[in-house]
């Protein structure tokens, strides 16, 4: 800004009229244009602007248009109304919302809160108000602004009400399977039980031997089914609970590849086991007996014909580790994170119709999780899978 030129001969003037007019008029014409200019950037904003009345009484001294749009009431109703704040508070929200605006407009600091407007139509608009106290000598005022949070809002409680509604039916689905799984157990027990028993008979033909052998075969494996779903509703529940003793984790190994060996015979697959010394270990001896027994007939199920399987034991300072390595189909990086879910199924698994529920690897963690333990797991697809099962030692 260009400064007038003072004369300071005594008796002159000090500068020309002409001078300081033409100056007066140039710095009024830049403060309108700036003036304007600000107008413009308020007007356009995606919000409303405001100054609150400075006799700290609630009410609106200037809002920006925006505000019309926003809550459907004009500029010049908010401004002429002190009152109009209150009459379109939501009542769940008004007690609490004046009390804040009083509290700023009194004691200084800032707000910054979220709140329900009712339009002029009966519709509700949610807006976040965050506004700064002002001191100006005597006069005490807050200025601020509002935007129009109402989509947001309404994403997020249609968010929460979808939660709950999966949480709901997440909870059914567990209590139903709890109660199938209770009703289908006790006649699953009195069917091999009968079938122990005509099996005794020295009548029967060999025919009917293999016929009643195959029925066994089909109720221990939907005993099993069923033992899992049980399981898998106890450590939703909560209640799963560990018998702990001192096991010695090798022979645990040794029992469990000694009870996979007929169904890896029957592919031609080579069981290899490299087993370390290891200290015994505190544990529920039957239910570490189970992960192995999961994981390696995973192993035998997902790896073809004359391929190798194989278990190594080793022990480190506090931990030891048992990794059972397959030259399997492998598993793909964009499944593993989902590996552990209860009822998931690989593609290629679903694809290669490989029998299975999903429930063996879920019930596998969740007994190394209580165990305090955890499982690391890699895969590279067509090439085989090693799970390790790292325990506290």
């Amino acid at each position: 800004m260009h400064w007038p030129e003072l004369r300071h001969a005594p008796g002159d003037l000090v500068g020309d009229p002409d001078e300081y007019a033409r100056w007066f008029a140039s710095v009024e014409d830049q403060l309108l244009e700036a003036e304007e200019r600000y107008r413009t950037l308020v007007e356009t904003l995606p919000l409303a602007t405001y100054i609150d009345r400075d006799d700290r009484t609630v009410g609106t001294a200037w809002v920006s248009s925006q505000i019309e749009t926003i809550t459907s009431y004009a500029p010049a109703e908010w401004t002429s109304n002190p009152d109009l704040l209150i009459e379109v508070l939501h009542p769940e929200d008004r007690d609490e919302v004046l009390a804040e605006m009083q509290r700023v407009k009194e004691s200084g600091g800032s707000r910054d809160h979220e709140y329900r407007l009712v339009r002029r139509d009966g519709s509700v608009v949610w807006v976040h108000d965050s506004a700064v106290s002002v001191v100006e000598g005597e006069r005490r005022y807050a200025r601020g602004f509002v935007v129009d949070v109402t989509a947001r809002r309404e994403a997020e409680l249609e968010l929460e009400r979808q939660n709950q509604q999966l949480r709901q039916l997440d909870r059914l689905k567990d209590e139903f399977v709890a109660l199938v799984s209770h009703e289908l157990r006790t006649p699953l027990t009195s069917i091999r039980g009968y079938l122990e028993l005509m099996s005794e008979d020295e009548n029967l033909t060999p025919e009917q031997l293999r016929f009643l052998d195959t029925i066994d075969r089909n109720a221990q494996r939907l005993q099993r089914v069923v033992g899992d779903l049980l399981f898998c509703a106890q450590v939703e529940a909560g209640k799963l609970r560990l018998e702990s003793g001192r096991v010695e984790l090798n022979a645990v190994v040794e029992e469990a590849l000694h009870a996979a060996q007929p169904a890896a015979t029957a592919k031609s697959i080579e069981l290899n086991s490299e087993l370390g010394a290891l200290p015994e270990i505190e544990g529920d001896r039957a239910r570490l007996a189970q992960v192995l027994d999961n994981f390696l007939s995973n192993a035998i199920k997902f790896t073809p014909t004359g391929g190798s399987v194989t278990v190594t034991t080793i022990a480190y300072p506090g931990e030891v580790e048992i990794a059972i390595a397959d030259t399997g189909m492998g598993i793909a990086a964009a499944e593993l994170p989902n590996l552990f879910r209860r009822f998931f199924r690989t593609e290629r698994a679903t694809a290669s119709a490989v029998p299975g529920t999903g429930l063996g690897l879920a019930i596998a963690k969740a007994i190394v999780t209580e165990h305090g333990g955890r499982i690391r797991v890699q895969s590279t697809e067509g090439a085989g899978t090693t799970f390790r099962v790292i325990l506290p030692g």
